[in-house]
C-alpha cells in the first residue's frame, strides 16, 4: 500500500519569534524619536505600532498568489505615492478636491515612469521600491522649494540647479510635519515589499504586454505634447502652485508650452508697421525733455527689496525704511510689478535690462538659461555705445544664473563678484548692502574724472532665508499689533530692510557731495518669501484663488530715481520692471532705441504687464489678454512680435536700427 504523507500548510502569514525583540526595540526607539521631534503621542505611538507590529511578520505566500501579491505592490504604489507627493505639495485631499481627469493625467506619469523603472530593474517589488523612493524625493524636494522660493518646481529649474546649490547652505532642512509622515508613509510601505515574497533573477517582460502598453505611452506622449488636447480639457500651466493641477501634471503641462510659438500674424511686414507707427508717434511727440544727462548712472536691484508695511498695511514698532520714504528731492518714487516672487531673480534682471517681458514666455523658464546669445541688444550695451564703462557688480558667487556668460553676451567692460569684493563684512551669510556700496564707491573714485560709468549692481544682503540665526543683524523693526510674536521671519526680513534702507542713506549723501552729475535707480526683484501663512492671511487667500488686482499686490516693488542734479519730481508712478529702463534713460536725458521708445508709447495704453497679469489705463488689472480691450490686445500683440523677433527669429530677420542705437550698429556691442 502506498503510504499518503499530508503535508502540513504555512499559513500565508506567520509570526517569527526571532523578530518580536528588534520589533520592540524599534517600536521603542522610534517612539521616543517621534516625541523627541515633537510628535503628538496619538500619532507617534501609532506609527511605532504599525512599525513594531510589521517587522516579525512573514508573509509565507508562493506561486501564483505570491506574483499577485507583487503586482497588487507595483499597483498600489503610484497611487500611494501620488497621495504623498500631493501632500508635501499642499493639496491635502487631492482625491476630493481634482477632477477624475486631473488625476488620471497625474496618475499616468507615475504608472509610465514606474513602469520604465520595471523594464530596467525586472523585478516588480524592487521597482516598486525604488519608483516610490523616486517619487517621494521629488515631493520632498518640491516641498523644499515651496517653502524657501513660495512657488514648486518648473522646468526651467533643471537647468539652475547649480545657482540652487550655491545658496543651498543658507536654507533650514529640518523636515516639517507633513515631509515626516510621507517619509514614515515610505518606509512602512518599503518594510511591507520587503516582507513580500521574492522571486530569484530578473523576469523579462512579455513583449505581448509590453508592446500595446509601449504604443498606448507613445500615443498619450504624442497627444499631450503635439495637439491642443489641453487647451479642449481646460488645463492651463499654474506658476505659483500646482493646486489645480497635481505637480507631476502641472511639470509635464509647463514643459508642455516650454516652446515659444511664433505670435498671430507675425510677418516682416507686421513688423515694419510697428516700427512706422512708433517712429511716427516720435515724432509727433518730439524731442525727449532732456536737461542734464548723468556722468555716472548706478542701477542698485537690491535683493527681495520690498515695502511690506505700506503694502499690506503692516503695524511696526519704527519705519524700516524711513529714508527712502522721506526722500523727495530731486527724486523720482513709485511702484513696479515684478513677474516672479520669492526667488529667480535674474528674470528680473532680464526684464529690466532687455525691455522684455516674462508675460510672452513659458512659466517657470529662465530666460538667462535658455534664450540670451551674445550681441544681444540691452541696457549695458547701449550705455557702453554711449561712451560709459559699463560695470556689473553682484557681491556672491559667479555660477549663479549663468551670470558670468550672459554678462560677457551682453557686453559688459567689468564682471564682478564675491571674489572681486574687498573688506567684505556680511550679515547672516551675505555680503551686506553697507560693504557692497564701499566697494561701489571705491569704484568710483579709481576711475578717470569725467569718465562716464555705468554700474548695474545685484546686491545680496535681503536673500532668504529668513529663519536663519541673525548674525550680524541687529533686531531693530518687528510686528506689532494682531501680528505681534507671530511671524519672526517677518521680522528679520523688516529688520534687514532697515539695514537696506540705512545703507542707501549713505550712498546717497556721498554722491550728494559729488560734483559729477550722478543719477541712481535702485528697485527691488520680487518680494521675499518670507512665510507661506503670512501671505495666506495679508492677502486674504491662497494666491491661486485670488482675483487679478489682489494677486499683484504680492508683485510690487519700490522704486525710487535719485540725482544729484535738479531732475523733475515724481511720486506715485506705477509701472512694470519691464519699463523701468526706458523711465530710467527719458529721466536721464539719454537716447532711446526705437524699442524703447514703442514701451514708452506702450505703457500709455498698458501701464503694467508681467507673468501674473495685465493691467489697463484705468488702473484694472486682469490675468487673461483676452479680457483687456481691443486696443490693449493689439498693442500688446505688436509688443509681442517685437519680443520674438528679438529673441527668437534668425539675426537677418532681427528688425533693423530699431533694437539698439546708431552707434550700436556695426557690430560695436
Amino acid at each position: 500500500m502506498r503510504t499518503q504523507v499530508n503535508i502540513k500548510k504555512r499559513p500565508p502569514v506567520e509570526l517569527r519569534p526571532d523578530l518580536l525583540l528588534p520589533a520592540a526595540a524599534l517600536a521603542i526607539a522610534l517612539l521616543a524619536g517621534l516625541l523627541l521631534y515633537g510628535l503628538p503621542l496619538g500619532q507617534a505611538l501609532c506609527w511605532a505600532l504599525a512599525f513594531g507590529a510589521l517587522l516579525p511578520l512573514r508573509f509565507s505566500v508562493n506561486g501564483r498568489a505570491g506574483r499577485g501579491l507583487s503586482r497588487l505592490a507595483f499597483v498600489l504604489g503610484p497611487l500611494l505615492c501620488f497621495f504623498l507627493v500631493e501632500c508635501m505639495n499642499y493639496n491635502y485631499a487631492p482625491w476630493k478636491d481634482f477632477s477624475l481627469l486631473q488625476i488620471g493625467l497625474n496618475l499616468v506619469w507615475y504608472y509610465m515612469i514606474a513602469g520604465a523603472v520595471y523594464l530596467l530593474a525586472g523585478r516588480l517589488v524592487l521597482s516598486a521600491g525604488i519608483s516610490a523612493g523616486l517619487f517621494v524625493l521629488i515631493g520632498l524636494m518640491n516641498r523644499y522649494v515651496i517653502r524657501f522660493r513660495g512657488r514648486t518646481i518648473f522646468p526651467g529649474d533643471l537647468l539652475t540647479l547649480r545657482t540652487a546649490a550655491n545658496v543651498a547652505g543658507n536654507y533650514d532642512y529640518w523636515p516639517d510635519e507633513v515631509q515626516l509622515r510621507c517619509l514614515l508613509a515610505l518606509a512602512l510601505f518599503c518594510l511591507l515589499l520587503w516582507k513580500l515574497p521574492r522571486n530569484p533573477g530578473r523576469r523579462l517582460p512579455r513583449l505581448q504586454v509590453v508592446l500595446p502598453l509601449a504604443a498606448a505611452c507613445a500615443v498619450y506622449l504624442c497627444v499631450f505634447f503635439r495637439t491642443g488636447f489641453l487647451s479642449w480639457a481646460g488645463i492651463e500651466p499654474s506658476l505659483w502652485t500646482t493646486r489645480g493641477n497635481g505637480f507631476l501634471l502641472n511639470f509635464s503641462v509647463c514643459l508642455r508650452y516650454s516652446t515659444v510659438a511664433e505670435p498671430e500674424g507675425y510677418s516682416q511686414e507686421a513688423l515694419e508697421a510697428v516700427r512706422a507707427e512708433t517712429e511716427g508717434d516720435a515724432e509727433a511727440m518730439g524731442p525727449a525733455v532732456g536737461g542734464q544727462s548723468p556722468v555716472n548712472l548706478i542701477v542698485i536691484m537690491n535683493e527681495s527689496f520690498s515695502d511690506l508695511t505700506e503694502t499690506f498695511g503692516l503695524e511696526t514698532n519704527e519705519d524700516p525704511m524711513p529714508f527712502l520714504h522721506g526722500l523727495t528731492e530731486n527724486t523720482v518714487k513709485g511702484t513696479a510689478y515684478s513677474s516672479v516672487f520669492g526667488g529667480t531673480t535674474a528674470n528680473s534682471e532680464f526684464e529690466f535690462l532687455t525691455g522684455n517681458t516674462m508675460a510672452f514666455l513659458p512659466d517657470g523658464t529662465v530666460p538667462f538659461q535658455m534664450y540670451v546669445t551674445p550681441g544681444m541688444p540691452n541696457l549695458g550695451a547701449q550705455m557702453k555705445a554711449l561712451g560709459y564703462e559699463t560695470v556689473f557688480m553682484h557681491p556672491y558667487l559667479s555660477s549663479g544664473w549663468n551670470r558670468t556668460a550672459v554678462y560677457r553676451d551682453f557686453g559688459f567692460d567689468r564682471i564682478l563678484f564675491q571674489r572681486d569684493f574687498t573688506d567684505a563684512a556680511f550679515m547672516r551669510n551675505y555680503i551686506t548692502d553697507r560693504s557692497n556700496y564701499e566697494n561701489l564707491i571705491r569704484l568710483y573714485e579709481e576711475k578717470e574724472a569725467g569718465e562716464p560709468l555705468f554700474v548695474f549692481n545685484v546686491t545680496m544682503q535681503n536673500h532668504s532665508a529668513y529663519n536663519v540665526p541673525w548674525k550680524g543683524l541687529d533686531k531693530t523693526v518687528w510686528l506689532t499689533g494682531a501680528m505681534e510674536g507671530r511671524f519672526h521671519t517677518v521680522n528679520q526680513y523688516l529688520s534687514l530692510i532697515r539695514e537696506s534702507d540705512s545703507a542707501f542713506q549713505y550712498l546717497v549723501e556721498y554722491f550728494s557731495q559729488v560734483e559729477e552729475p550722478t543719477m541712481i535707480l535702485m528697485f527691488g526683484d520680487h518680494q521675499p518669501q518670507v512665510a507661506t501663512n503670512f501671505y495666506t492671511e495679508v492677502l486674504g487667500g491662497a494666491f491661486d484663488t485670488l482675483d487679478a488686482g489682489t494677486a499683484q499686490r504680492r508683485q510690487k516693488v519700490p522704486f525710487v530715481l535719485w540725482a544729484n542734479y535738479d531732475i523733475p519730481e515724481e511720486r506715485g508712478t506705477e509701472l512694470s520692471l519691464n519699463y523701468l529702463s526706458s523711465l530710467l534713460l527719458e529721466t536721464a536725458g539719454l537716447p532711446r532705441t526705437g524699442y524703447q521708445q514703442f514701451l514708452s508709447a506702450l505703457r500709455e495704453t498698458v501701464p503694467a504687464v508681467n507673468g501674473v497679469g495685465y493691467r489697463d489705463a484705468d488702473g484694472a488689472w486682469y490675468k487673461r489678454r483676452s479680457e483687456l480691450s481691443e486696443a490693449a490686445r493689439a498693442s500688446l500683440l505688436q509688443y509681442e512680435m517685437l519680443q520674438y523677433n528679438l529673441l527668437f527669429d534668425d539675426e537677418e530677420n532681427r528688425l533693423a536700427d530699431f533694437f539698439t542705437l546708431p552707434e550700436q550698429n556695426g557690430g560695436s556691442t
